[in-house]
């Protein structure tokens, strides 16, 4: 799992290992704008999104005999070309799922292409069963990674999340080495500002947690992305869950993502107009933050006040805490 890096360097076009180096200077779960200096806000990239994708889904390849080379290409593929602080700018401007094709400019086979828009649509129609294993990846670590990234990143408590989710989610945090595991992490990032082996050791705890989710749930060895059960609970956590009582810390309490559209996002892509979907999935966030500054889009104060707050918890919540 921990080679994902040089997997990615020595399998993929080139051309496709610079796209997914573009991915460290794009949003994940907290976005990576640059000006706030702080050095946290870079465990939180897309780019360790998909190498927890990747991993997971490298160990399901092993699982089921598929082959490794089209679940990397596949893994990377789906969500390479995101666009900065992804959600906050693309909502109601761009479908990445529809620009895949764009993006590739016939550089793979077309059929590679069909199912890396299928996996980044969530649609299994037509997906064969290495895209499959990709998709199922991709769900699940999504799930997953957003609660732990709430604790150990956010700090906190797990008390403050519904234990029915939590147990859907199969995290045991009535566990004490479980909890010690968290806490390791939290002083990992937040105390000792050690972002690669908080980033190391955090990859290792969702790889290990999602798989515990596929096993417990009866999904690891199955494919349940068309079974009832799967698409209920996948519901339920999304919508139920993720949307009520981590997306709204995550993403604007801590990241200002409403503010960063009307800031950053809606002026820059009233300026460059047609050009926006060449020029933003090349572009990372500083690259955004520079265009907005240099045209006078925006000013130094602005970007400053944007920049994300990730101890918010601990200033303005105290009571929430983890640690």
């Amino acid at each position: 799992m921990n080679n994902t890096g040089t997997m990615v360097s020595e399998l993929l076009p080139s051309w496709l290992t610079d796209a997914a180096n573009r991915l460290r200077g794009i949003t994940g779960f907290v976005t990576v704008h640059p000006n706030g200096g702080d050095p946290r806000t870079l465990a939180f990239s897309r780019y360790e999104h998909v190498t927890r994708v990747t991993s997971l889904a490298l160990s399901l390849s092993e699982d089921r005999r598929l082959p490794r080379e089209e679940v990397l290409l596949l893994s990377w593929l789906h969500d390479i070309n995101r666009w900065p602080f992804s959600h906050n700018s693309e909502r109601g401007n761009f479908d990445h799922a529809d620009d895949i094709e764009r993006f590739v400019a016939g550089r793979l086979p077309t059929t590679a292409v069909r199912q890396a828009v299928g996996i980044a649509r969530k649609d299994v129609t037509g997906l064969h069963q290495t895209a499959r294993a990709v998709l199922l990846s991709d769900i699940a670590t999504g799930l997953l990674e957003d609660t732990l990234f709430t604790i150990t990143g956010l700090n906190l408590s797990p008390s403050e999340l519904p234990n029915d989710a939590l147990d859907l989610l199969r995290l045991p945090v009535g566990d004490y080495s479980f909890l010690e595991e968290l806490q390791h992490l939290y002083t990992l990032l937040n105390q000792e500002k050690d972002v690669s082996r908080y980033t190391r050791d955090f990859n290792s705890l969702v790889f290990r947690s999602t798989r515990k989710f596929l096993t417990d749930h009866g999904f690891l060895n199955a494919d349940p992305l068309e079974s009832e059960r799967f698409r209920e609970i996948q519901s339920s956590l999304r919508s139920d869950y993720l949307e009520q009582k981590i997306f709204p810390l995550n993403n604007e309490k801590v990241c200002h993502g409403s503010m960063i559209r009307r800031a950053i996002v809606d002026p820059v892509i009233s300026r460059i107009g047609v050009e926006a979907a060449a020029l933003l999935t090349r572009w990372t966030e500083v690259d955004m933050v520079a265009y907005a500054l240099r045209e006078h889009l925006a000013t130094e104060e602005t970007m400053a006040a944007l920049a994300p707050t990730l101890d918010y918890v601990q200033r303005f919540e105290p009571n929430r805490c983890f640690m």
